[in-house]
This record gives C-alpha cells, sequence and structure tokens, in this order.
C-alpha cells in the first residue's frame, strides 16, 4: 500500500511540474520591425503593445539560442512605447545604446530581430530578413510577421496596427 501511495504522490507531483515546463517561451508584448534609411541602412522598428522591453539583438535565424549575435542593442529605460534606431551605427540614438555593433550580413543568410527583456519577463514577436529584403525596401515602409508570414506597410500603418495581433 505504501508502494501505491508513492506512486501516486510522484504522479501527482510530474503533472503539476507539466505547466511549469510546457510554457518555455518568453510571452510576447510588441512586435519588432525592420525599415532603412534614406541611404539604405537597416533601422529598427519595435511597437510594444503592453509592459516593456529592455532590448533588442539581431541573430542568424539558425538557432537563435545558440548562435552569435549579429548585433545588440539595450535601451537606456525600458522601452514602453514605439521606437525606431539606426542598426548601423555605432553611437546612441533615442534611447538606445549599442552593446554589439551591427556585424556585416551575409547575403546567403536569414536573421532574426527580436526585442527582450533583462528578466526573460517579454519579448517582442520577432521578425526575420535578408540582405535581399533590405534592399527591397524603401524609406518609411516596415517588414514584420505575423504569424511567420512577412507582411510590409508604412511606419504609420505598423504603429497603428500593430497590437492588433495581441
Amino acid at each position: 500500500m505504501l508502494t501505491w501511495t508513492r506512486r501516486l504522490i510522484a504522479i501527482a507531483a510530474a503533472l503539476a511540474a507539466i505547466p511549469a515546463v510546457a510554457g518555455c517561451t518568453v510571452p510576447l508584448a510588441g512586435m519588432t520591425g525592420i525599415s532603412v534609411t534614406a541611404d539604405g541602412q537597416p533601422l529598427g522598428v519595435i511597437q510594444m503593445c503592453h509592459d516593456h522591453i529592455d532590448g533588442v539583438g539581431l541573430y542568424p535565424d539558425d538557432d537563435p539560442q545558440t548562435a552569435a549575435t549579429t548585433g545588440r542593442w539595450h535601451r537606456d529605460a525600458a522601452l514602453t512605447g514605439f521606437s525606431t534606431w539606426p542598426l548601423a551605427t555605432d553611437g546612441a540614438d533615442d534611447g538606445w545604446t549599442v552593446e554589439q555593433p551591427l556585424d556585416t550580413l551575409d547575403p546567403k543568410q536569414t536573421y532574426r530581430l527580436y526585442g527582450w527583456t533583462d528578466d526573460s519577463s517579454w519579448s517582442t514577436a520577432p521578425v526575420t530578413v535578408t540582405s535581399a529584403d533590405l534592399e527591397e525596401l524603401a524609406p518609411g515602409q516596415v517588414r514584420y510577421e505575423i504569424d511567420d508570414k512577412p507582411s510590409t506597410s508604412s511606419v504609420e500603418d505598423f504603429r497603428t496596427t500593430a497590437c492588433e495581433h495581441f
């Protein structure tokens, strides 16, 4: 009888732990986009819908958890609204500090740009991009993804509609 009781306790403990390990992703609180400046340089675009992010990273899309960082920016104060900043500069802009300057993009590589928090409490929906995608963008256009499907709109449309998906 004691063995049966121990089995029930072990099963109950295992079942209770499932919710804790099943949702290993960080919840989304906003949308990431990418645009270009007038001279064709990449421009990060973020629209937060609730809560905040502390920074943004650009990684090869192969495996963002283990891949080398291609660029990383940290926010001086948590971002709770809308922001754009040039990815290809070494200086701070609009409250962003460059933690790792943008590496040269490999034309054969797809990259993933997304926002994160220092404590992994929130993130932004990522956008994937290639060098060819950036070349197709005009200043004032934003590339973003909804359900892993790429979309392009004006910056203003992005600002006003991004949060409809959360």
